[in-house]
């Protein structure tokens, strides 16, 4: 058994809600950072964010992860997006929901990703999702698409003004 069947194996055997399994998520997710695609943990990340009924915090930390390292790998890539998607549109904890959509920022070249994104900025009943799903907005970058939903965003009394500073970081100016 190698050491990341070993962590998940670990993960498994834990209690339901013990912090040691936001650790481990954590640790799996540092992995990453030599190899990318890993070929477990990239999927066991993915099915982590996208069980509801798993520990909140594990899957923050998942989430974490796979903004931070994305995966190449168009299947993972795909999959990961529609596991942030899932918490994002379902009923989820909201600090599980905020934190899907702040990582949802390197997956926003994909239409129904930037779809949601631009649903729920414009108009989720959680202030902290919406600040989360600008901040993803920004992140992602100038497209068409973004920049007419920063346009529209403008107008609005709780992020106009973050909508603006954006556009003009982007060198854009506000809709007229």
């Amino acid at each position: 058994m190698d050491r990341t069947d070993s962590l998940i194996e670990q993960f498994r055997a834990l209690p339901a809600e013990s912090d040691q399994k936001r650790e481990l998520v954590a640790t799996m997710g540092d992995m990453l950072a030599d190899r990318p695609d890993h070929p477990v943990v990239v999927p066991f990340l993915t099915s982590v964010t996208a069980d509801a009924e798993e520990y909140d915090l594990a899957r923050v930390e998942a989430t974490k992860a796979l903004r931070l390292r994305p995966p190449a790998d168009a299947g993972s890539r795909l999959r990961a997006g529609q596991a942030l998607l899932a918490v994002l549109r379902g009923p989820d904890e909201d600090l599980v929901r905020q934190y899907a959509a702040m990582a949802l920022g390197p997956y926003a070249d994909d239409p129904e990703v930037h779809e949601v994104l631009a649903a729920a900025v414009m108009d989720d009943f959680d202030r902290l999702v919406r600040d989360n799903a600008l901040a993803a907005l920004n992140e992602a970058g100038p497209s068409d698409k973004r920049i007419e939903v920063l346009h529209r965003l403008s107008e609005d009394a709780a992020l106009g003004h973050e909508a603006v500073r954006i556009l003009a970081a982007w060198g854009l100016e506000p809709a007229a």
